[in-house]
């Protein structure tokens, strides 16, 4: 009698279950924004529109982690697509071009005479609105944006592990 009756309920809860289940989790949008970079482009949603890319939210002032990351996901897979967005505001960027603090961010790795890698697709621009917008208090978040503007995964502090790096891009890719 009783397996009777938990066969029933298992069966009657199953349609509620599958639903459950196989339901996909809504993405976050990644907000629009308009923002000059150093390379005198203007990056906007709709420039980065039917394209994954990946937001880090750094600031002038962020020198090893931020670099580290930066270099990180280079050496992971060159060339991605990479906007890096001060959390600062324009008036407390301590004097520093945007063309400034990519030249420091390529310089990171540079020993010696030997030039290291220089991040040819990171664009460098104001985000602070943006940042707050998507209540980051801190530089060191990576978002990860697929083609349809939808935030896939968001990831606070150092990364350096190439896997983990892949793993993300793979995810904003599909």
């Amino acid at each position: 009698m009783r397996l009777g009756l938990l066969l029933v309920t298992t069966l009657l809860l199953l349609p509620t279950l599958a639903g459950c289940v196989s339901e996909e989790e809504e993405l976050e949008k990644f907000p629009d924004f308009n923002a000059t970079a150093d390379d005198g482009q203007v990056y906007n949603l709709e420039k980065m529109s039917n394209t994954p890319f990946i937001v880090m939210f750094s600031a002038e002032w962020c020198n090893s982690p931020c670099y580290s990351t930066m270099h990180s996901m280079w050496s992971a897979e060159a060339n991605l697509p990479v906007l890096v967005m001060s959390t600062d505001p324009a008036e407390n960027a301590g004097g520093v071009t945007l063309e400034q603090w990519h030249e420091s961010a390529d310089a990171h790795d540079d020993e010696d005479e030997n030039a290291g890698v220089n991040l040819s697709t990171y664009a460098f621009m104001k985000g602070d609105v943006i940042a707050q917008e998507l209540g980051i208090k801190s530089p060191g978040t990576i978002m990860f944006v697929n083609s349809d503007g939808e935030i896939t995964d968001t990831h606070v502090g150092l990364l350096e592990e190439k896997e983990a790096i892949l793993d993300y891009w793979a995810t904003a890719k599909q």
